[in-house]
């Protein structure tokens, strides 16, 4: 039997491969951002989805955990409770100043710190 013989699937293969060696790089490149959109879209949607899915998770847990305790705990509480924890999942808050804090501080900026007391120590040379 012939192999050569070209199949309709072999024709689109063909056709697809003369079409991609064709294509410019502009073009290329535009098919790849395409590709790349259609990607992130797709982890947007997959996101939203965990995130709902972990919000009811989350839900449960909290009214399972407050029959247990005997707290009476409405619908809405929990679900503004869970609202006010995302809102505040990914916020930063300076700590409170402490000596710690201030060693942090001063530890960090070392070197200028140091030049600092250089400069004092040889002022007070020149001038005593």
């Amino acid at each position: 039997m012939n192999e050569s013989v070209i199949t309709p699937v072999n024709r689109a293969t063909i056709a697809g491969e003369s079409m991609a060696r064709d294509l410019s790089l502009a073009e290329t490149l535009r098919v790849l951002e395409v590709a790349r959109g259609i990607r992130t879209d797709r982890l947007q949607a997959e996101l939203a989805l965990s995130r709902n899915e972990l919000r009811e998770s989350l839900r449960k847990r909290l009214l399972d955990a407050a029959a247990i305790t005997g707290d009476s705990v409405t619908e809405a509480e929990v679900d503004a409770a869970i609202t006010q924890y995302f809102q505040t999942q990914h916020v930063y808050a300076d700590p409170e100043f402490s000596f710690s804090i201030l060693l942090a501080h001063l530890y960090v900026r070392r070197n200028a710190v140091m030049v600092l007391l250089v400069g004092l120590v040889l002022l007070y040379l020149l001038i005593f």
